[in-house]
């Protein structure tokens, strides 16, 4: 049985009350928004992610924000006219309208490229309740292309990556203090052993397509959830799931995109 805590959603910080609300909408962390599969329920905390440092969208080229009417989740490139998310992020599917993609911008509210989708897949095999195959594939109306726009190359089916494998972690998750941070940070973590990341969780909370990835003071948040995990150029997870602490024990856990059953419908959905 698995109590699953969801690393979503919304980030705010300068229209406190409208921002404040659509994160409390989509944000799955806070108290009664997490499941509990028969296990007791854990306190709240105040989530933040500690340990980041502001960073330059030029050297995070793939980094997308995810916006309703402000921004939500993370999102990658993966080609001209794909992204790639987490599924948590777009269930129920919305109407594809109501989506933008806002990329080349370091700054999640203005500048860069705002992106209008025209249809969102969800994994099939995704399930809200357990969170496995968390994954899902925006299609926009025109190519994603501008300045400091690219997308980034997706790990082929079956990879591995050993355990102190360093990864970089990019988003606009909630940081130190609870603070809503309006440019784009980044952390380097390390990818966790599969056993001592179940371990850390308990048995049967950490499925086969998942990858764990985070060290004592770094960790994924609230506001990075779809967000992309990458390792050598290429991506290997999606912000998917978490400990509402955000200090990284119990390691943070992402979708895994080499899994076969992922990297597979990626690829015959997008082509990639």
């Amino acid at each position: 049985m698995k109590l699953f805590v969801v690393l979503a959603l919304c980030v705010a910080a300068v229209a406190a009350a409208s921002e404040g609300e659509e994160w409390l909408q989509y944000n799955r962390r806070m108290p009664g928004a997490y499941h509990t599969k028969g296990m007791p329920a854990q306190p709240p905390f105040l989530g933040r992610i500690v340990g980041g440092v502001e960073a330059d969208i030029a050297n995070y080229p793939y980094q997308l924000s995810l916006q309703r009417t402000q921004h939500s989740c993370g999102a990658s490139v993966i080609a001209a006219r794909w992204a790639l998310s987490a599924a948590h992020c777009t269930f129920p599917l919305p109407a594809p309208s109501a989506i933008t993609l806002r990329g080349g911008s370091s700054h999640r509210q203005q500048g860069g490229v705002v992106f209008q989708v025209e249809q969102i897949i969800n994994h099939p095999n995704y399930d809200d309740w357990n969170l496995e195959n968390d994954v899902c594939v925006l299609r926009t109306t025109t190519d994603l292309v501008g300045t400091n726009i690219a997308p980034i190359a997706l790990d082929p089916v079956g990879a591995t990556h050993a355990p102190g494998s360093r990864a970089v972690l990019s988003g606009w998750g909630i940081m130190e203090n609870n603070v809503f941070p309006l440019m784009l940070r980044r952390i380097d973590i390390p990818v966790v052993d599969q056993q001592e990341c179940s371990n850390g969780w308990g048995a049967g909370w950490v499925t086969p397509d998942m990858i764990c990835a985070s060290e004592a003071g770094r960790d994924a948040c609230n506001g990075d959830s779809g967000g992309p995990l990458v390792v050598g150029g290429e991506q290997i997870g999606i912000v998917s799931w978490g400990s509402t602490n955000c200090l990284g024990s119990p390691p943070g856990v992402f979708a895994r995109v080499a899994f076969p059953l992922i990297r597979n419908w990626i690829s015959q959905t997008t082509g990639v």
